[in-house]
């Protein structure tokens, strides 16, 4: 301990002191957000959140949290399939035993509500539910408390606008995607993403925007945040529950918006051998939404304004804007 802190421990000084100085000895953050925060049911000033060192997620990774996107239409801001996010972010609450403490109806509203505060109308929306300050247990449901927050941020291009135009330059990871015997994949578990990042910071020391993993089979399993697709051939695929996935809500819209179009499409496992020999691949996400893949271990993969992709990705931005009124119901407006 400190000379000050002692001498603040002496004399009782206050535990605003206190805080203050253990605020001054945490790194302060370099990025954007948003001023207002729901938190367990009320919007407060994000200056104001505290989190205890004894909090079981920050040690365990015992959460689960959702990524959602509002886009700028010309009806105003409007949050992309919230209720599908909902609906999965209480699915994997149960799976891990947090008690939530609010409907589905509620979380939407509150998500709108947080939305229309902040004022950002192209936005990134991170709800989160995790256990709180208590045991240390490995048994925290029941002893720690759930606390429930949404954030939301400015995000532009995940991947970068470059990436979104002309692809971005992805590798096969050497780490391999758990097993649904060990980790339940459709659960968008906050501890499960360590895998992600593990190949994600692999993929970066290797000059790459990002990374594919494997399964212990060979077989591909998704990217550190996205699933995977290719064409080839005017035929579109992607692997499902089987390949250890998180079936996404972007795909399962981009596989929607392929019908729309008459693309013909097929899921099924596939192996990185087929993503060598396609005519494009390209991944989907909540942040990187629809982006084409150029390169694959420095292979080049085309990417043409009149492919699969392209057509795609089209669709998928006029949907999320507003401008397809055959997939209107996808949008809440703030």
């Amino acid at each position: 301990m400190g000379d000050e802190a002692q001498r603040m421990q002496r004399t009782g000084e206050g535990t605003v002191a206190a805080e203050t100085l253990l605020t001054s000895r945490l790194h302060p953050g370099s990025e954007q957000h948003a001023p207002w925060v729901w938190v367990n049911g009320d919007l407060v000033r994000s200056e104001s959140l505290r989190m205890h060192y004894f909090t079981h997620a920050l040690h365990y990774g015992s959460g689960v949290f959702e990524g959602i996107r509002c886009y700028e239409t010309a009806a105003g801001p409007a949050v992309f399939r919230l209720r599908d996010h909902v609906d999965r972010l209480l699915a994997s609450a149960r799976v891990y035993g947090l008690s939530v403490g609010h409907s589905a109806a509620d979380l939407c509203a509150a998500t709108l509500e947080t939305v229309r505060r902040n004022g950002i109308g192209n936005a990134y929306i991170r709800p989160l539910a995790f256990f709180g300050e208590g045991s240390i247990h490995l048994t925290p449901s029941g002893r720690c408390p759930t606390e429930v927050l949404i954030a939301v941020r400015p995000l532009g291009a995940y991947l970068g606008d470059e990436g979104v135009a002309r692809g971005v330059r992805v590798v096969l990871s050497s780490w391999r995607k758990f097993d649904r015997s060990m980790l339940p994949p459709s659960v968008k578990g906050c501890g499960h993403y360590m895998n992600s990042i593990l190949a994600a910071q692999e993929a970066a020391a290797r000059g790459a925007a990002e990374a594919i993993l494997l399964n212990a089979d060979g077989t591909v399993a998704e990217a550190t945040g996205e699933n995977v697709f290719f064409a080839t051939r005017g035929l579109l695929v992607t692997n499902g529950d089987s390949s250890n996935i998180l079936p996404g809500i972007t795909r399962d819209s981009v596989l929607t918006l392929a019908a729309d179009l008459g693309i013909p499409a097929v899921v099924r496992p596939f192996g990185p051998e087929e993503l060598f020999a396609a005519d494009e691949v390209f991944l989907t996400g909540t942040a990187a939404e629809v982006t084409p893949v150029a390169a694959l271990d420095d292979r080049p993969i085309a990417c043409v304004e009149s492919g699969v992709t392209a057509r795609l990705q089209r669709a998928f931005f006029d949907c999320v804007r507003g401008r397809d009124p055959r997939h209107m119901r996808w949008l809440s407006h703030a």
